[in-house]
């Protein structure tokens, strides 16, 4: 791992383990690699999982198009939802065309999808 030229500190990667982790790569030791993630959370992921499930690295690639769901309920005010989303979104370091972000609806959530 600490040879390994497909990734290195500082890279953007993508690894489907037990989960799915996103993130940026914080750390890499001979037995684990450490990725924090966009929620700023710290993953800490074995080296041996590492070698053995596929990762996409994001830091070689000149455009990247990263797509996620967000539910927002159904009354939101969807022009301000679109705004938090876009500016939060954009917020992000390694975002380098800004003006490329896009926010589209797929559908909506209900009352049954949130709590109070």
């Amino acid at each position: 791992m600490l040879t390994n030229d497909e990734f290195k500190l500082g890279d953007i990667i993508e690894i489907e383990a037990e989960d799915r982790y996103f993130g940026r790569i914080e750390e890499i030791t001979i037995r684990y690699t450490v990725l924090r993630t966009l929620d700023l959370r710290r993953v800490v992921i074995p080296n041996l999982t590492m070698i053995s499930v596929p990762i996409r690295t994001y830091d070689s690639e000149e455009l990247v198009r990263l797509e996620t769901l967000i539910t927002i309920h159904f009354k939101s005010n969807v022009e301000e939802a679109f705004a938090v989303i876009k500016d939060a979104v954009n917020s992000l370091d390694f975002i380098r065309e800004k003006e490329s972000t896009r926010v589209l609806i797929e559908n909506f959530g209900d009352d049954q999808n949130f709590s109070s």
